[in-house]
């Protein structure tokens, strides 16, 4: 599952950092980019927890096949497209790959863990797709010196392509067939209820995390849209070197996710997920008026660590706050937050990008974090690890 879900992010993470910038290229212009960017956010909201459903229904193994399928095609032809409305189909396509695999993997990961480990077990679980978005840019910084933007798109078909073969060696027959013993079985779970979506809505942990990711994934979706574009025009760096300087980021994102994970088996979820929001919120501040390479590289690095410390806790405090009938769901929901708070931020962009300036977006990224932030403090609470109950494998 590590090697699956690491090459299929890597199909993205090559172009991510790069792709206003290859929007652009094309023809977009300033409301285009930031309609564009949001479309991704908006199938996902839509489509995540319909996704995390039909799941339970057909089973997990069928669905990830068609995600990586679909990761495949849509991969395939983003090099080909020369008019940038074709764009907005295109992501939304590919969108919908990571919306339907990431609840279902996710799930299954923490399934086969236990509350004592499975802090550790997301951390390491997430590590993986750290690692992806750290190749990724140092990849496209490589490849960029002689590839054109085109064509480190094309590139960057071979690695859903790997992640396919990988995924049909780590399968059985009988688990395409859904009749294997594991959770996600066709027809094993029951429908999804209104009750249930009410009574995970009631969780105060549940309601303070998602206010927290909303915040976070807002200011994502502004600095993906900003901050390359303003590297690119502001500071006069090169596509190769804007890509090494995500690539910094994303060394020290990998780096701490399992540690953090581990951490938060000792200390309780909250602690490490408060200090990596502070991070963040000063890595937002400072980036919105350094201009110096140096600190770029110091600041980048920094936002690396804040950005991965927070994932696993909060993965870990979201799946102990509710019962083993509702986590899939609840992960869903969860993650569907992250795609309503990245859609604002990137129609911020669009909408606001033509007069506001660059720095100044960047900056209302750090007060809209700390207000979450205070909510997450005043209303969660740790969850007390229970007694490891029998995983079936």
């Amino acid at each position: 599952m590590i090697i699956v879900s690491f090459l299929l992010i890597l199909s993205s993470a090559v172009t991510m950092a790069l792709r206003p910038l290859y929007f652009v290229e094309v023809g977009a212009n300033q409301m285009q980019l930031g309609l564009i960017m949001a479309v991704p956010s908006m199938v996902s909201l839509l489509t995540r927890v319909p996704a995390s459903t039909l799941a339970n229904r057909l089973g997990r193994w069928r669905m990830m096949l068609f995600a990586i399928s679909l990761s495949v095609i849509t991969t395939s032809l983003f090099a080909f497209v020369r008019d940038p409305v074709l764009f907005f189909p295109l992501v939304g396509a590919a969108a919908l790959t990571w919306a339907v695999y990431s609840p279902v993997a996710v799930e299954y990961v923490s399934s086969q863990s236990t509350a004592t480990t499975r802090g550790g077990t997301m951390g390491l679980y997430f590590t993986s797709i750290a690692a992806a978005l750290f190749v990724g840019p140092l990849i496209a910084s490589v490849l960029t010196v002689v590839f054109s933007l085109r064509q480190l798109f094309l590139f960057s078909v071979i690695f859903p392509v790997a992640s396919l073969v990988v995924f049909f060696m780590m399968t059985r027959p009988s688990d395409l067939e859904g009749v294997s013993g594991d959770k996600g079985v066709v027809g094993e779970e029951p429908p999804v209820s209104i009750g249930s979506l009410s009574r995970i809505l009631r969780n105060r942990n549940f309601a303070s995390m998602c206010i927290a990711r909303i915040a976070f994934s807002f200011s994502m979706g502004v600095f993906s849209i900003v901050y390359p574009v303003f590297a690119s025009e502001g500071l006069g760096l090169t596509a190769s070197t804007i890509s090494l300087l995500f690539a910094f980021r994303g060394v020290t994102n990998m780096v701490i996710r399992t540690p953090a994970g581990r951490l938060s088996d000792r200390v309780g979820r909250r602690k490490p997920f408060i200090i990596a929001y502070a991070i963040v919120i000063s890595a937002y501040a400072i980036l919105a008026y350094v201009e110096n390479f140096g600190l770029v590289v110091i600041t980048m690095a920094l936002f690396g660590v804040g950005w991965g410390m927070r994932i696993a806790p909060a993965m870990a405090l979201v799946s102990e706050s509710v019962g083993d009938e509702d986590r899939m769901l609840t992960l869903s929901v969860f993650m569907t937050m992250f795609d309503l708070g990245s859609m604002i931020g990137s129609l911020l962009v669009g909408l606001t990008g033509a007069f506001l300036p660059p720095q100044t977006l960047l900056l209302i990224c750090a007060p809209v974090m700390a207000a979450a932030l205070g909510v997450f403090v005043l209303f969660s609470k740790d969850i007390e690890p229970q007694t490891p109950r029998v995983v079936e494998d």
